[in-house]
C-alpha cells in the first residue's frame, strides 16, 4: 500500500491530466443523444450504394418542409375569417336615432304637422332597421384583395353562419342606400332626415382576432407531419438506384423512425456502450497524439484544461442545436476552436483538437457527411489562416475566408449531387455567413482565457513589444542607455530563435522587460551614466553588488504592479541566473585579501533559465553588454568574447533547466557573433 501511495504521489500530474480525460469524456457522452444511430449516408441525386434496402417496420413518409409550408399556405389562403354582430351597438345607434330626431323636429317644425312627423319617424327608422340588419361591417386587413363573394363566418348571438361579403353594407354604402331611400320620399326636408340617418347608422359587423387566430392555429396544428404508408418487408431503394426527392423522404422517415425505436428499445444500454466506445476512442486518439507528438505542450496541465473545456464547450453546444434545433446546425461557429487552440498552442495542437470535434460531433449531426467535409475543411483553412495570427484584422480575414470554404463546399456539393444550382439555399448561405461572423468572438474569448490560464498569444505580445507601452515608454525616459540595449537584446533573441526554434516573439518582448528595474535607480549603470562620475565611486562593493542585484526583484515589483503576464516576468527573474556579480565581487576580494568573502552577498538569487527562449536572453543580455566594454572590437575579439561567456554560463550550469540543446547554443553562438559584428561595424578578415 505504501509503495502504491508512493507511486500515485510520484505521479500525481500525470494522473491529474488523464483525470481530466477521463472527466471530458464523461461530459460528452452524457450531453450526447442516446438514439441508435442510422449506418446508411444518403442525399438527393446520388446512387444507393448500399444493399437493397427492405423496410424492417410500417412507418409513415414523412411530408417535406415545403410541403408542409404549402399546406400552411392552403388553409391561410382558403380559412373564413369569424366577424361578429354587435347588438349593442344597433341598439345604441337606434336611441341615437330616435334622439336625433326628436330633437331636430322640435327645432324645425309645429306641433300641427303631426302627420308628416309620424311619416319621416318610420321612414328612417325603417331605414335604420334594414341597413343594421344586414349588417354595417368594419374594414379589416384580412379582407383586403377579398371580392364581393368572399365568404366570411359571421357570430351572432350563439349561433354561427357562413356568409358571403357582398351580403353586407360598408359605412359608405350604407349611407348610399339610405340617401337614395331618402330621395325617393321626394319631400322637402331630405336634406334633414340624410343629416340625421348618416350620424344614427353604426358598423356593427368586427372582426373577431381571437377566434379567428384560435381556429386558424387549430388548423395548422392538426397538419399531418406524414402521408403515405410503407410496409415491413417493402423494396424502399435497390442498390444503384438514384436518390430522388421522393426516396430521400422515405429514407429520411425511415431513418427517423428507426433511431426513435431504437431510443426506446431494450437495446438503448448497447447504444450507450457504442456510443461511449466511440468517444473514448476518440479521446484516447487525441491523448496519444499529443503525448507522444505534442509532449512539450502536454506537459503543462493548463493547456490540456484549455483545450479540453474548449472542447466539451462546443460539443455540448452542438449537440444540443441537434437535437433541439437541427436546422440552426450550421450557425454554430466550429471553427471557432481551432482558432482559438492555434492562438494559444499552435496549429499542430489546433488540428488533431479539431478533428477529434468533429469526428465526434459527426455522430449526431444531421447529414454527417456532409456535415464533416464541410466543417474539416473550413478547420483547417482557419487553422491555415490564423497560423502567424500577429494582429487583429487577421481574424477578420479568416472569417471571410472561411465563409468562402462553406460556399464553395455547398456549391460543389449541389454539382455533385444535383448537378445544378436551381436547388441552391440562401437560407443556408445566410446561417454559414452568421456563423462566420460569430468567429468575431474569438477576440472576446481570447481575452478571457489568458486572463484564466495566464497564457499570453502572440497578439498580447505584440501589444506589450509595442514602445509606446507606457512602461517602456517610462523606461525610455528614464534609463535611456537601459532602453537602447534591451532592443539591442531583443533584436538579437529574436534572430537567434529563428534560427534554433522557439517562440522569437515572447523573446523580444522579454528581452523589451528584462531590466526594467534598472528604472528605479538608473544612474548606477554604466549604460546610463555617459561620461559623468561614477556612483559606485562613493559605495562599498557590497552596496554596489546589492544595487545591481536588486533590479532584478525591482523589475519583478514593477511588472506585477503594471500587470503583466507571469511568462514575460519569467525573463526579468532568470536573465542573470545564479550568476556573481563579478566586477565588484573581484574588487572586494581585491580589498580584502585572505578574508573569505560571502558570495551570497554578490550573487544573484535566480531562478537559472528553464525556457530556450529565456535561455537565450541570458545569452544575448550578457555578449551585447560585455561587448560594449571592449576597447577595438574587431571580428577576433568578439569571437573570443562570445565563446567565453556562453561558455561560462555553461560552466556554471545556467541552461541545465533550459530545453536548448548544444547544437541550439552553437548556432545560437555563431548567430550573436555575425549580429555583433554586424552592430559593431566590424568588417570579417577574407583570407589574401
Amino acid at each position: 500500500m505504501k509503495t502504491l501511495f508512493s507511486k500515485i504521489q510520484d505521479n500525481y500530474y500525470s494522473i491529474l491530466k488523464i483525470l481530466l480525460f477521463l472527466i471530458a469524456i464523461v461530459i460528452v457522452i452524457f450531453v450526447s443523444p442516446k438514439a441508435n444511430m442510422f449506418k446508411f449516408e444518403f442525399s438527393v441525386g446520388t446512387p444507393w450504394n448500399h444493399t437493397d434496402l427492405i423496410a424492417p417496420f410500417d412507418f409513415s413518409i414523412l411530408k417535406t418542409e415545403a410541403q408542409i409550408v404549402e399546406e400552411k399556405k392552403q388553409i391561410a389562403d382558403n380559412f373564413k375569417p369569424y366577424f361578429k354582430y354587435d347588438e349593442f351597438a344597433v341598439t345604441d345607434g337606434k336611441k341615437r336615432l330616435n334622439k336625433d330626431f326628436e330633437e331636430a323636429w322640435s327645432a324645425n317644425y309645429e306641433d300641427s304637422k303631426v302627420l308628416k312627423y309620424k311619416r319621416y319617424k318610420k321612414a328612417l327608422s325603417n331605414i335604420f332597421d334594414y341597413v343594421e340588419g344586414k349588417g354595417v361591417i368594419q374594414y379589416n386587413s384580412v379582407l383586403e384583395g377579398k371580392d364581393k363573394s368572399f365568404i366570411l363566418r359571421l357570430i351572432k348571438g350563439n349561433e354561427v353562419e357562413e356568409v358571403r361579403l357582398n351580403r353586407f353594407f360598408d359605412i359608405r354604402s350604407a349611407n348610399d342606400y339610405a340617401f337614395e331611400i331618402i330621395t325617393d320620399l321626394d319631400t322637402d326636408d331630405s336634406t334633414l332626415l340624410k343629416n340625421i340617418i348618416s350620424y344614427s347608422l353604426v358598423q356593427n359587423v368586427f372582426y373577431d382576432e381571437t377566434v379567428s387566430t384560435a381556429d386558424l392555429n387549430e388548423l395548422m396544428a392538426n397538419i399531418l407531419p406524414s402521408h403515405g404508408l410503407i410496409q415491413k418487408g417493402e423494396l424502399i431503394i435497390s442498390t444503384g438506384e438514384l436518390v430522388t426527392t421522393d426516396k430521400y423522404q422515405m429514407l429520411s422517415s425511415l431513418k427517423r423512425e428507426y433511431e426513435k425505436e431504437s431510443g426506446t428499445s431494450e437495446s438503448k444500454g448497447f447504444i450507450v456502450a457504442g456510443l461511449s466506445l466511440l468517444i473514448i476512442l476518440m479521446f484516447l486518439i487525441e491523448f496519444l497524439y499529443l503525448r507522444i507528438y505534442l509532449n512539450d505542450k502536454y506537459e503543462s496541465l493548463k493547456n490540456i484544461v484549455l483545450v479540453l473545456m474548449s472542447q466539451v464547450i462546443l460539443i455540448s453546444l452542438a449537440d444540443f442545436v441537434f437535437y433541439n434545433y437541427p436546422e440552426l446546425t450550421y450557425v454554430i461557429p466550429y471553427a471557432i476552436l481551432p482558432i482559438i487552440i492555434t492562438a494559444f498552442l499552435g496549429s499542430r495542437f489546433a488540428l488533431i483538437s479539431h478533428i477529434i470535434t468533429i469526428l465526434i460531433l459527426g455522430f449526431f449531426a444531421p447529414n454527417s457527411f456532409e456535415f464533416f467535409y464541410t466543417q474539416f475543411t473550413a478547420g483547417f483553412i482557419a487553422i491555415f489562416a490564423v497560423k502567424d495570427l500577429g494582429k487583429r484584422a487577421d481574424i477578420f480575414r479568416t472569417s471571410l475566408w472561411v465563409f468562402v470554404t462553406y460556399m464553395v463546399v455547398y456549391i460543389s456539393m449541389l454539382f455533385v449531387q444535383e448537378g445544378t444550382l436551381d436547388n441552391f439555399s440562401f437560407t443556408f448561405m445566410e446561417y454559414t455567413a452568421g456563423s462566420s461572423i460569430l468567429l468575431l468572438l474569438s477576440f472576446p474569448i481570447i481575452f478571457i482565457y489568458e486572463k484564466m490560464f495566464g497564457i499570453v498569444t502572440h497578439l498580447s505580445l505584440l501589444e506589450l513589444s509595442n514602445t509606446n507601452n507606457p512602461l517602456l515608454r517610462e523606461l525610455s525616459q528614464k534609463a535611456p542607455g537601459t532602453f537602447q540595449h534591451s532592443i539591442q537584446v531583443a533584436n538579437l533573441a529574436s534572430d537567434v530563435l529563428h534560427e534554433i526554434g522557439g517562440d522569437a516573439l515572447l523573446a523580444r518582448t522579454g528581452a523589451m522587460y528584462h531590466d526594467i528595474g534598472k528604472m528605479k535607480n538608473p544612474m548606477y549603470f554604466i549604460e546610463n551614466q555617459g561620461m559623468g562620475e561614477n556612483l559606485h565611486d562613493e559605495l562599498a562593493y557590497e552596496d554596489s553588488a546589492r544595487i545591481i542585484i536588486g533590479h532584478v526583484l525591482d523589475g519583478i515589483e514593477m511588472a506585477r504592479k503594471d500587470g503583466l503576464p507571469e511568462q514575460i516576468i519569467d525573463f526579468i527573474r532568470t536573465h542573470h541566473g545564479t550568476r556573481r556579480v563579478e566586477y565588484f565581487y573581484r574588487l572586494e576580494k581585491k580589498l580584502n585579501p585572505g578574508v573569505e568573502i560571502d558570495k551570497a552577498e554578490f550573487t544573484y538569487h535566480g531562478p537559472i533559465p528553464f525556457s530556450r527562449e529565456t535561455a537565450v536572453v541570458m545569452m544575448a543580455d550578457s555578449v551585447e553588454a560585455a561587448s560594449k566594454s571592449l576597447k577595438q572590437p574587431t571580428e577576433q575579439n568578439i569571437n573570443d568574447l562570445v565563446d567565453n561567456i556562453i561558455a561560462d554560463h555553461m560552466a556554471k550550469n545556467q541552461f541545465v533547466n533550459a530545453n536548448i540543446t548544444m547544437r541550439d547554443i552553437t548556432v545560437a553562438t555563431k548567430v550573436l557573433k555575425k549580429k555583433l559584428l554586424s552592430i559593431n561595424h566590424v568588417r570579417i578578415a577574407y583570407p589574401d
